[in-house]
């Protein structure tokens, strides 16, 4: 038998089998497309074509997720919780013993094989994601798209709530947080002004600062005045000399007194007490500031977490096939074409080859 009648007899079989032979696939196909419902300001728009809009490449990047997600093992068990029901949809059957899942396949050749019959495809132009099913009846392959449906909204769906679970977590120990610290520091300024009961020290510093600013101008006329007489009477232990001199005395000591008291180690030290109300003032401002600012940002990750999240939209909801789909017949005879073509001129190729040598 030469060469030729083999390569006749081989695309015959391929025939007999691609048209004849192998079993019916029925196909399924459902779009969808992914959005959030962003405000129309915040959406690109399209500039001479050439740029895409902000939902459409959100619905790609979400869209190839899916296709990974969808082709996971997980996803498999969740279809069919039982193996062998996996196994009995897609079993092998007379006269067709080549197509199908063997018996004996272990579970790394039942998810390739799964994988195999579904089709996730995002439309780069559009956004929209097709997704088709293949199986050996049209109820297996229409049932199949449509869990995988459920599967795609659950993923998207679980997806969005975690996501905005975590944030919206994070902000509410952000509010729980600065309101410990606001409590922290109003407990310390109250226990500061009990202990000094209720004493404002900025307040008496000023006030302090200011008495004795005016006891030092009365000091000053009056050793002008006590220079005046002492340059007019001789007597330096002349009466209205010696008046003004106790003035002057009686107004240092009083002045000192006063400085000792706002200062001095014995006293009650304003400025030390003012500068440490003021710190506690400030920690108890800055904390309220701060819950302030947690709530804000809390109320406004809830408002996004609610504006960012997805859902599924059906463009073609999966339909129930009418009849087989035929185009693999010709998908798989046109490659046992090209497999017979490519042996032909290689092993032509090769027999030259040892021909001439």
């Amino acid at each position: 038998m030469n060469s030729g009648t083999l390569a006749a007899a081989f695309v015959v079989l391929s025939a007999m089998y691609c048209f004849g032979v192998g079993r019916d696939r029925y196909q399924a196909t459902s779009e969808f497309v992914i959005k959030q419902p962003l405000p129309p300001a915040s959406a690109s728009t399209m500039v001479l074509g050439s740029m895409q809009s902000s939902s459409v490449l959100s619905s790609l990047e979400d869209g190839r997720y899916l296709q990974v997600y969808l082709k996971s093992n997980a996803v498999k068990q969740a279809v069919f919780p039982d193996p062998s029901a996996f196994k009995r949809t897609y079993a092998p059957q007379a006269p067709d013993q080549w197509s199908g899942l063997r018996r004996d396949a272990n579970d790394q050749e039942q998810l390739a094989f799964f994988r195999q019959q579904l089709d996730v495809i995002p439309q780069e132009l559009s956004g929209t994601i097709v997704l088709s099913t293949s199986a050996f009846t049209a109820d297996d392959a229409y049932r199949l798209n449509s869990d995988l449906l459920k599967q795609s909204q659950r993923f998207v769906n679980e997806v969005n709530q975690s996501i905005s679970a975590d944030q919206q977590k994070f902000a509410e120990e952000q509010v729980a947080f600065a309101k410990t610290r606001l409590t922290t520091a109003t407990n310390a300024l109250e226990a500061f002004q009990d202990l000094y009961g209720q004493l404002d020290p900025l307040g008496e510093q000023t006030a302090t600062t200011g008495f004795i600013t005016g006891l030092e101008s009365r000091l000053v006329d009056l050793k002008v005045e006590e220079a005046s007489l002492r340059r007019q009477f001789r007597d330096p232990n002349a009466p209205e000399v010696a008046f003004v001199a106790d003035q002057v005395r009686e107004l240092e000591r009083q002045i000192q007194e006063e400085r000792q008291k706002a200062v001095g180690a014995g006293g009650r030290d304003l400025n030390k007490l003012a500068t440490q109300a003021s710190r506690l003032q400030g920690d108890v401002d800055f904390a309220r500031e701060s819950l302030s600012s947690a709530m804000r940002a809390a109320d406004n990750s809830r408002m996004e977490s609610q504006r960012q999240l997805k859902f599924i939209v059906m463009l073609s909801k999966p339909q129930m096939p009418t009849g087989p789909e035929t185009s693999w017949r010709w998908k798989a005879f046109l490659s046992c074409l090209g497999v017979l073509i490519v042996v032909w001129g290689v092993g032509g190729f090769m027999l030259t080859a040892l021909r001439r040598y």
